[in-house]
């Protein structure tokens, strides 16, 4: 018991340090779903407004409101997936989440770039 008493302040500090790394280590990262990506966006590619529904589906819409691309989205295991017909083939392109704020989103393309979602909204 001396022993503990004599070290107190020494055991709560520690304490507190492994609670700030663990905190900031990314556990908190299941956080996110993808309630954080329906939203109207603009993205670093392009100045085209996309748009990103909660069913799943997503689309670029023209300024006179023409879908000019469409498909589907879904966010698992923290990358967002994009899939979409091309010349009759359906694709799928999965990119990285690196960051998630309320009004950004970046993600790492297949390429290593990244691309910078912002929120429109």
């Amino acid at each position: 018991m001396e022993f503990l008493s004599r070290h107190l302040k020494l055991i709560l500090f520690l304490l507190a340090v492994v609670a700030l790394i663990v905190f900031t280590s990314g556990i908190g990262r299941g956080a996110i779903t993808e309630k954080n990506f329906v939203g109207k966006w603009v993205s670093s590619r392009s100045a085209t407004p996309m748009y990103l529904y909660a069913n799943g589906e997503w689309e670029i819409n023209a300024d006179d409101g023409t879908v000019m691309q469409y498909g589907v989205w879904q966010f698992k295991d923290q990358m967002i997936i994009w899939s979409y017909m091309l010349n009759s083939r359906f694709l799928h392109d999965p990119n990285t989440v690196l960051s998630v704020k309320p009004t950004e989103f970046q993600v790492r393309e297949q390429d290593g770039s990244i691309t910078t979602f912002t929120r429109l909204e």
